[in-house]
């Protein structure tokens, strides 16, 4: 799909992993630790990235699915995840390459900013402070947040409302079949990068952001300075 301009957006939302960060990394190893206590053997890296998209809750049963284990654990294995993850979330996680820039340029630009993930809120702040995004992020809604998780088209719609914004003057950028399907049931315009962890062959966004560098053009707007 060729890119298309989506003028006029007065908020831009964007999902995390994925998306903005690569964080399989710090993610396997947090779940590897988890497997090994209950004695299961670790998933690699590529594993455990087609598992990403579902919150730590469906991290888990994906994990125990895959090792053909009893799915009854998965509630306290993602409890001891968690807080496995939460003690280091971003040792090997990265921004992906002008990501950051590109948060920053919209946050110059006037445009308000918001995180909407099914990562845990807490931990989603963590690796939006050591990676550099925090200081330009006006929202954050996680899986935790109260508003159900995506799809489910709550948690963005709380994340655009907490912008001061409408779904009709947003776009959601995410990587993921579930991104597109929480933005379409919103009613928000959605773009898709090909570099996260979905299959962007399968999905049908409103365009494809190859390169963060072309966002603001994507989007109409001048960067600021």
């Amino acid at each position: 799909m060729s890119p298309v301009p989506l003028r006029g957006p007065r908020a831009v939302v964007f999902d995390l992993d994925g998306t903005l960060v690569d964080s399989v990394a710090d993610v396997a190893a947090a779940l590897a630790t988890v497997l090994r206590e209950a004695g299961i053997h670790p998933l690699s890296e590529d594993e455990v990235r087609g598992l990403m998209g579902h919150g730590a809750p469906g991290l888990l049963r994906g994990a125990l699915r895959l090792r053909h284990c009893d799915p009854t654990e998965a509630a306290w294995m993602t409890r001891r995840f968690l807080d496995r993850y939460a003690a280091a979330p971003a040792v090997r996680s990265a921004a992906y390459p002008g990501a950051v820039a590109a948060v920053a340029a919209l946050a110059a630009a006037g445009i308000p900013v918001g995180i909407c993930t099914n990562k845990a809120a807490w931990t989603a702040r963590a690796v939006l402070w050591a990676l550099g995004f925090a200081p330009h992020v006006g929202a954050l809604v996680g899986g935790d947040s109260g508003h159900g998780m995506k799809p489910d088209p709550e948690p963005l719609l709380a994340c655009i409302a907490a912008l001061g914004a409408t779904p009709e003057d947003t776009v959601y950028v995410g990587d993921h079949h579930v991104d597109i399907a929480t933005a379409r049931a919103a009613g928000v315009r959605v773009l898709a990068v090909p570099f996260g962890y979905g299959d962007v062959a399968t999905l049908e966004p409103d365009g494809i952001l190859a390169d963060y560098a072309a966002l603001t053009d994507m989007l109409g707007l001048v960067e600021a300075g």
